[in-house]
């Protein structure tokens, strides 16, 4: 269950932080986005990984919102007014019902960046006050 005023600071800051515009660019020249994610994700965790490796992964971390993305790893990347945004799903038993198979891979969109934010933005203002259509 998410503590919804949380959630909603959390995906605000999220459209503040892609409007601002510092998101950085893949950091490694001729990586593509999935085999980035993956190297970025190598050492999470683990127990020898040094601050400087966690610091560096989370300049990419996006829709960090708490326990109800818990079980998402998830990176952006610049590409002129594009994000590039991958993502994975850690736990197998959290995809059940879905596609089992996916925990584990690795999924990449490339979406302009102010649509994002847009996206976000509504979310957010749903969240925070749902419209009900008296569907239901």
């Amino acid at each position: 269950m998410a503590f919804v005023p949380q959630f909603c600071l959390a995906v605000s800051g999220t459209a503040a932080w892609v409007r601002s515009g510092r998101i950085s660019p893949l950091p490694y020249d001729g990586v593509d986005p999935e085999a980035t994610h993956r190297r970025l994700m190598a050492r999470a965790g683990a127990e020898d990984e040094t601050e400087a490796e966690y610091e560096f992964r989370r300049r990419f971390r996006v829709l960090d919102w708490g326990p109800t993305t818990d079980n998402v790893a998830a990176h952006a990347f610049r590409r002129a007014g594009r994000l590039v945004i991958t993502v994975e799903f850690r736990r197998g038993e959290h995809v059940v019902g879905h596609r089992g198979g996916d925990a584990g891979s690795v999924f990449a969109v490339e979406i302009p960046a102010e649509e994002f934010v847009g996206i976000l933005e509504e979310l957010a203002a749903e969240i925070a006050h749902p419209a009900h259509d008296g569907a239901g």
